[in-house]
């Protein structure tokens, strides 16, 4: 059965979500950035994963790997497909395929990674899974030496889908519940204030 690795590129923490500045000041997006990190690095340090990578971020995050036993990776290219395709090249060298998750599931669970890891096939599929609102794509695993490439951004799961037709790789699109939900938008935000009794507070912010 093929092994995979986790990888959570970041940026850093006092830089993120703003299109979440008309309602959140600096202290609080901070505040929630490292909460929803930590939310979904203790969800994939318990999945069936072999371990698990954050790309960026800086020395706070990477202070925050080391508390939790994830590996750190420096980089500040301020690239998210660059330093995802950094992030799988390490992983491909140790012999492991990569789950790509974004650092803002604020609902990510251990089953939900296992999920995609299972229905990888043993690694033969590629697997995706979008985001319920905005076209964008909130888990990528990509088999070990996969020709599939990271198109992430505007747009993205249409990308990936049409990147693995138009090549002949082989994929599912699923839909576990905890990774459909990121965090970016005041919609976002009143979502998971309604799925999550006193989530604001749980995640730091008052």
């Amino acid at each position: 059965m093929d092994q995979f690795s986790v990888l959570i590129p970041m940026k850093i923490p006092s830089e993120g979500k703003s299109r979440l500045g008309d309602v959140l000041d600096g202290p609080s997006r901070k505040a929630l950035i490292i909460s929803l990190l930590e939310r979904v690095l203790e969800a994939s340090m318990n999945s069936s994963s072999r371990d698990v990578y954050v790309i960026g971020g800086g020395f706070e995050v990477a202070d925050i790997c080391r508390q939790i036993g994830a590996n750190w990776l420096n980089s500040d290219s301020g690239n998210l497909n660059f330093d995802v395709s950094g992030g799988i090249a390490e992983i491909t060298q140790a012999g492991n395929g990569t789950i790509y998750l974004p650092g803002d599931l604020p609902f990510v669970t251990s089953e939900d990674i296992d999920s995609v890891i299972n229905r990888s096939e043993n690694g033969d599929l590629a697997v995706l899974v979008a985001s319920e609102s905005d076209g964008g794509t909130n888990c990528v695993l990509f088999p070990y030496q996969t020709k599939l490439i990271p198109l992430l951004g505007l747009d993205s799961y249409r990308k990936h889908y049409e990147y693995a037709v138009d090549h002949g790789i082989l994929f599912e699109s699923i839909r576990p519940a905890g990774l459909l939900i990121d965090l970016d938008t005041e919609d976002d935000l009143k979502k998971c204030q309604r799925r999550e009794k006193g989530f604001l507070g749980n995640v730091g912010i008052i």
